[in-house]
C-alpha cells in the first residue's frame, strides 16, 4: 500500500502557489471593495481550486505515462520536469492513481455546487467553474488535449488568472469586477511562463507521445523569446494598469517580482541548453508568480486599510 507522502508527491503540491495566490489575491479585492469577509467562502474556494489543480496535475500525469511522454532521461528530471514521477517509477499503481484524480474531480466540482448555490448570482460561479472545469480536465484529456496541441500556455493563463481570480471575488461579492478581471492578467501571463520554461528541457522528448508544445515547435533558442515576452509584458501591462488607475496604484508592489526574474532571466540565456543549471531560471519563475500574488494581495489589503 502507497503512503501518505507517495500520494502527497503525485498531486505536486509545490505547484499549488499558482492557484492559491490568485484566490487570495480575488478575495482581497473583494474586501477592499465590500470590507465584508466570508472566511467559510474562502476555505471553500481554495479547497475546491486545489482539487481541481490536483485533479489536473495527476490527469496529465496519467495521460503523459500512457504515452511514453514521461520516460525522461535521467539528466532531465526534476521537481518541475516529467510530472510526479509515481508512475513511471511504480509507486502508484495506474487505476489507484485515476481513480483518486476523478475523485478530485468530483470534489471540486462538488464544492464549486456548493458555492453556487449558498451564494447571489450562484450562475456567476457555475460559468466560471464550468470554463475552469472544462480546461482542467481536457488540459491533456482527449478529444481536445489542449497542452498536446500547444495552446497549454493560453489554457493556464485563463484558468490561474481570470478564471480563479474572478471565482474568488465573485464568491465575495456575488458578482463580477473589471478591477480582478484586470489585475488578473500580470498574474495569469506568469504562471504562463511557470509552465513554458518548465517544458523547455522536454522538448524533444514531448513530441515522441505526441505532444506538441510550443517549446517542441519552435526550438529551444527562440522559447527562450517566447519566455521572456511573456515574463516582459506580465511586469509592463502591470504598470500600464496601474499608471491608468485601472488597478490600485498599491498593486505597484507587486513589481518586486522582478528580482527573481532577473535571475530567471540571466540563467536561461546562459543556461537554456543545460540542466540542471536551467533549473534555477524554473525556481525564480516560480518565486515570481509568489511575490507578483502575494504583493499585490497584501496592496489591495493595505490600501482597504488605510481607505485608500
Amino acid at each position: 500500500m502507497a503512503s501518505l507522502r507517495t500520494w502527497f508527491k503525485a498531486v505536486q503540491p509545490h505547484s499549488f502557489i499558482a492557484s492559491l495566490v490568485g484566490v487570495a489575491l480575488g478575495t482581497s479585492i473583494a474586501w477592499r471593495e465590500s470590507r465584508s469577509f466570508d472566511a467559510i467562502g474562502l476555505v471553500l474556494t481554495a479547497i475546491g481550486v486545489v482539487c481541481l489543480h490536483a485533479a489536473t496535475n495527476m490527469s496529465n500525469d496519467s495521460i503523459d505515462f500512457r504515452r511514453g511522454v514521461d520516460d525522461l532521461p535521467p539528466e532531465l528530471v526534476s521537481p518541475f520536469t516529467g510530472g510526479a514521477r509515481v508512475l513511471p517509477d511504480g509507486a502508484l499503481p495506474f487505476e489507484a492513481h485515476r481513480r483518486v484524480w476523478i475523485g478530485l474531480y468530483a470534489a471540486g466540482g462538488l464544492i464549486g455546487l456548493v458555492l453556487a448555490l449558498t451564494r447571489p448570482n450562484g450562475w456567476i460561479l457555475l460559468v466560471l467553474g464550468g470554463i475552469g472545469g472544462a480546461i482542467g480536465i481536457f488540459y491533456t484529456l482527449p478529444p481536445f488535449a489542449l497542452q498536446y496541441h500547444g495552446v497549454g500556455e493560453v489554457a493556464v493563463a485563463l484558468i490561474f488568472g481570470p478564471i480563479v481570480v474572478l471565482g474568488s471575488y465573485a464568491v465575495q461579492r456575488g458578482t463580477l469586477g473589471w478591477e480582478p478581471f484586470i489585475a488578473s492578467i500580470p498574474l495569469g501571463l506568469l504562471v504562463a511562463a511557470f509552465l513554458f520554461v518548465n517544458e523547455m528541457p522536454e522538448h524533444l522528448t514531448d513530441p515522441r507521445g505526441g505532444k506538441r508544445t510550443i517549446p517542441a515547435r519552435v526550438g529551444l533558442e527562440k522559447s527562450v523569446t517566447v519566455y521572456e515576452i511573456l515574463v516582459d509584458s506580465a511586469l509592463v501591462l502591470l504598470a500600464i494598469f496601474v499608471g491608468l488607475r485601472l488597478i490600485s496604484w498599491f498593486a505597484l508592489v507587486g513589481m518586486v517580482a522582478l528580482i527573481p526574474l532577473v535571475r530567471a532571466r540571466a540563467v536561461l540565456r546562459a543556461h537554456y541548453r543545460e540542466y540542471p543549471a536551467h533549473i534555477r531560471a524554473n525556481v525564480g519563475t516560480i518565486q515570481a508568480v509568489l511575490l507578483l500574488g502575494g504583493a499585490m494581495t497584501l496592496a489591495y489589503v493595505i490600501s482597504g486599510v488605510a481607505n485608500l
